[in-house]
């Protein structure tokens, strides 16, 4: 029994990363107190069983982890006899059975599965046979011992998989490396999922291994005729990007309330800042009453069309500032927004110092470790990302003059729609007296505290309060710090921009392709982790 509660404590956390010990407890406890005796009975649970313990969102996130946990892609990997003893000159292990993988977890002979010519490249995927005994010796050791291979190691690894793919069909889809990858991350998690430092599951696991499967087999496939590309269907449905990873995104009146009540708690909200000004924010009335009024701040940002800011900032001033700002995220996504940078920054801020410093990444991270000037740490890895990612720094953070005030900087017509992080400085370092935020050309927030991590706070916040989108010069860049240093992650759906974008390269535009978890943050957050384990 304490394997089968290991187990869903396992697959629950990862459904739901944030979620606290005791709802998790809760869980485990009603669901074996239900009857539930292995994994394969997750498959009838029902949202009735557990609807006392988790909010909407939350239950139907744990309910669609259930189903995949229970729709199983099995891999014959047991069968797989490795021998640690083995001398160096021993041939690799072999597999005790020519077995193919399926979908439903029976196997069957090599030999007698053999699919027809036209059913074969609608399946072969599906039942596709990974050659572990193929694999280096690193490889079936990381596997026999649950740890993680080392670069080389898997680079090899992923040679040998596409080589073996190719076999199947030139130039396999996108789709089917999916399927390949998702069934090999499930089985081996601890040596193949993509996953932070604490164990968090970074989207659905195996973004780092897919595109390095995709991205050799179209390395490998380069002299093939343009006729065997495969374009993405068309059509294809995504969540909505406004949703995307909070937990309250328009929640139901408070108990007590009416809309009339709620009506007029806003008013007096007003009444109190044209009374009290900037000085009522730290107020625990304002507090209280912004708390309460949370749906109705949610109905009107959430509208159709939806509100200019300067609509929102007449209606509701106190969300505006600072304070307000954190406590909308929080309300909105059940994290402290600064607080979850700060600590990040504390765990992991001088690990991703350390591996730019060791391993450059291009000439502009270069550039900024040679700089001699004093300035704050996380200012610094900031930088540095934007710098790996290629992306400038002006497209999320702009300097101005210490003297300079919000009508100053709203004449110039030079603030961009998107939102910025406004740093006030005459020389390198001073900027940290003063930050502003802006939004749709104009300031909207003056911040209180004086470090930078206060003001990329506020910033980061502005996304997801007002359901906005990455912009595409700085997505890389606000994806990384969303999933490494806040701790978004869910399994679908991004904060990039979709549709069709100007192409870096050719200056043309192009259609963007929708993924999950961006190629350049995955491949980063590889890096950084093979940099940790194996370096550290």
């Amino acid at each position: 029994m304490s394997a089968l509660v290991e187990e869903l404590r396992e697959i629950i956390l990862r459904a739901l990363p944030s979620n606290d010990e005791n709802t998790t407890q809760l869980l485990i406890d009603k669901l074996v107190g239900s009857g539930l005796e292995s994994k394969d009975d997750l498959q009838f649970v029902q949202q009735e069983d557990i609807s006392d313990i988790l909010p909407t969102i939350k239950l139907r996130k744990l309910l669609n982890a259930f189903k995949m946990e229970s729709e199983t892609v099995t891999l014959d990997l047991t069968s797989m006899q490795y021998t640690p003893s083995l001398s160096a000159g021993s041939s690799s292990p072999q597999p005790c059975s020519s077995m193919l993988v399926t979908t439903d977890g029976e196997s069957s002979s090599l030999e007698d599965s053999r699919p027809s010519t036209s059913h074969f490249r609608k399946s072969w995927s599906n039942t596709f046979q990974v050659p572990w005994q193929l694999m280096p010796a690193e490889i079936q050791s990381a596997l026999s011992s649950g740890k993680r291979p080392s670069p080389p190691a898997r680079r090899q690894m992923v040679r040998v998989l596409a080589d073996e793919m190719r076999k199947f069909e030139p130039t396999p889809t996108r789709a089917q490396c999916l399927t390949i990858c998702k069934a090999i991350v499930h089985q081996y998690p601890q040596s193949f999922a993509d996953q932070l430092h604490d164990g968090r599951v970074v989207g659905e696991g195996y973004s780092s291994l897919l595109a390095q499967i995709k991205n050799r087999i179209d390395n490998l496939s380069r002299t093939t005729s343009f006729r065997q590309h495969r374009s993405a269907g068309s059509g294809v449905k995504r969540g909505p990007t406004d949703t995307y990873g909070c937990t309250r995104f328009q929640p139901d009146l408070p108990l007590d309330e009416t809309d009339v009540s709620i009506e007029t708690k806003r008013q007096k909200l007003e009444d109190l800042y044209s009374q009290e000004g900037a000085k009522g924010a730290e107020k625990a009335e304002v507090e209280k009453l912004m708390e309460t009024t949370f749906c109705l701040q949610r109905s009107q940002i959430n509208s159709v069309p939806a509100p200019s800011v300067a609509e929102l900032m007449e209606k509701w001033p106190y969300l505006f500032f600072q304070k307000g700002l954190f406590a909308h995220f929080e309300l909105l996504t059940d994290i402290n927004v600064l607080r979850a940078l700060e600590l990040s920054m504390e765990e992991c801020g001088k690990n991703i110092l350390e591996f730019f410093k060791s391993k450059p990444t291009n000439s502009e991270v270069k550039s900024i470790l040679s700089k001699d000037e004093p300035i704050d740490s996380s200012y610094q890895i900031v930088q540095l990302l934007m710098a790996h990612f290629m992306e400038k720094q002006d497209e999320l953070i702009l300097q101005e003059n210490m003297c300079a005030t919000p009508a100053d900087l709203e004449k110039t017509g030079n603030l961009p729609v998107s939102p910025r992080l406004i740093l006030l400085g005459d020389n390198p370092g001073q900027w940290m007296k003063r930050w502003m935020i802006s939004l749709e050309g104009r300031i909207i927030c003056e911040g209180v505290q004086p470090t930078f991590l206060s003001g990329l706070a506020a910033l980061f916040s502005l996304y997801y309060i007002f359901n906005l989108q990455y912009q595409e010069e700085a997505a890389s860049t606000l994806e990384f710090l969303q999933r490494r240093f806040v701790g978004i992650n869910p399994e679908k759906g991004t904060k990039a921009a979709r549709g069709k974008v100007m192409s870096k390269k050719s200056g043309k535009t192009v259609q963007k392709k929708t993924i999950t978890v961006s190629t350049k943050v995955s491949n980063l957050l590889k890096r950084l982790m093979d940099f940790e384990w194996h370096f550290i």
